[in-house]
Parts: C-alpha cells; structure tokens; sequence
C-alpha cells in the first residue's frame, strides 16, 4: 500500500479530511466554508485551490488567517500537511478560538500514528491552557483514549468522565466517552472496600518543571536568531527538537504553571508573540 493511500486512509479515519467536527469554530468567511463544502463532496483539489487562494490575499495581520490556516488543514490532501497546518494554528495563533480546535486535531493524529504521549501532552495542554474552551470535552477523550492504550486505566477513566460531563449538546462525543467507561468498571475498590474510590496513583503526573515556548520553526538559522535575541536580554534560551520536527524555542524552568505565566508577559512585552506553557521533565 502506497504512503499516500495510507495517508488519505488515515484522514478518513480521523474525520479530520472534510467533515466538521461539532465545536469548532464557525468559518467566518463564505470561501473557506464553501472549500470546505467542495472537500466534503469529494472535490480535494478544488477544496485546496480555493483556500490557497484566500490566503494568498490576506494580510500576515488579517484576523482570518487562523481560520484559513484551520480551513486548510481541514482540507488537506495527506496528514503531514493537515498536521502542518493545525500545527501553525496552535503554535502562531495560540490566542485565538483555533488554536484548541488544531490542537484536539493533532491528537487524533497522533493517536492515529499511536504516539500517545504526544497524544497525552496535547491534550493537557488543550484542557490547561484553555479551560474556558468547548474542546476540553474531545481533549479529555483523546486523552483517555491514549492512556487505554498505554493501560492506564485509573487516568483513562477520569479523563472519559469529564469528556462525558463537558461534552454538552455534543451526542456523539458524550456516547463515545461513555462506551469506553464501560471498561472503568473494573478498576479496583479503593481501601476499605471504599468502591467509590480508587487508586489515583496513575492520575498523578510525572515531576515536570514548567517552561515557556516563544516559537517553533523549521529553520535552525531563525531558531539562532530568536536565541540571540533571548541572550541578548539576559535570558538563558534553549532549543527542543521533538518527534514533529520542529526546532521549539523554549526559556525557564519554573516550579508552578502561575510562576511561568508570569514570566510570559514579560517575554510578550519584549519579544510580542504568542509564549505560552509547556511542561517538561525534571
């Protein structure tokens, strides 16, 4: 089988090639749902044409281009530009409503390609970093479907409860989450024969620092110039090279998420951008 029939096999899969999914955001330009339209009929290249297009008009400033940029992936060919596209959203737009829409996107390709520890941190940072958001209910599902696949069941099951709870007016994903509760019926009593509780050992996250990402490029020369800057200022930079390979530019190490988002302001005042924080491993 061919990679690019695997890669159209895997967006159909996934849903993610056409088909709207129930929180995202509403596309508020008649092109980009009517590119969406052509894809969800069968007509990619017409689809794709189209919003190659409206972004060739756009300002780098104009409001839409997170939403073109979100259209684009939605509309994409193969995963890897579908992933791409969701990727900028997240990282270049990460103030806007699209940025936890792109990021519920990556975790179903991750978990697609049965990476569930970037299935995992994805969805953290979806239900962290945006609580106010309608995605948390499908980043707590992806999660919980990862931690069912690494045999975790205790965290896979609280996450499925709150996917149930925040799910709202979406049928769908409120049924999914609660067929894979099913399986929490068998997770052991806790003490006492308490059967209201149970073991939260696995709910426990791993000793991590926090830290703040200023930018994800593709460029080891833009990577060295944003370092330079960062030196320049008095701050100690680092590069991060993940399994997406992008070359992630991250600055501190703090103790608490509070201490990080203060840090973000004065980076944002300096250097602009959208920083935001990630947790690493001690």
């Amino acid at each position: 089988m061919t990679a690019a029939l695997l890669g159209l096999l895997l967006l159909a899969s996934l849903g993610t090639s056409a088909r709207a999914q129930q929180h995202d955001p509403a596309l508020p330009d008649s092109t980009l749902r009517n590119a969406v339209r052509l894809a969800t009929e069968g007509q990619g290249d017409s689809a794709r044409l189209l919003v190659r297009r409206r972004l060739a008009d756009l300002a780098p400033a104009d409001s839409l281009v997170p939403a073109a940029l979100f259209a684009a992936g939605v509309v994409a060919g193969d995963p890897d530009s579908a992933a791409g596209y969701f990727r900028r959203v997240s990282v270049e737009f990460s103030n806007t409503p699209w940025a936890p829409a792109a990021l519920v996107r990556l975790a179903q390709f991750a978990f697609a390609a049965a990476d569930y520890r970037a299935v995992l941190r994805t969805s953290e940072r979806t239900r962290l970093d945006y609580p106010p958001s309608v995605q948390r209910a499908a980043a707590a599902f992806w999660g919980a479907r990862a931690h069912l696949e690494l045999g975790e069941l205790a965290a896979a099951c609280a996450l499925l409860e709150q996917a149930e709870s925040e799910a709202g007016d979406d049928v769908e994903l409120a049924n999914r989450a609660r067929f894979y509760l099913q399986r929490c019926a068998t997770v052991p009593p806790g003490p006492a024969g308490d059967t209201a509780a149970t073991d939260t050992s696995a709910l426990r996250p791993p000793a991590v620092v926090f830290t703040v990402q200023l930018a994800a490029v593709q460029s080891p020369l833009a990577a060295d110039a944003l370092m330079r800057d960062l030196r320049a200022a008095g701050h100690d930079p680092r590069v991060v090279r993940e399994a997406d390979g992008l070359l992630k530019v991250r600055v501190g190490r703090f103790a608490t998420r509070p201490e990080a988002q203060r840090f973000i302001e004065q980076l944002r005042r300096r250097f602009g951008g959208s920083p935001f924080v990630v947790e690493e491993p001690r």
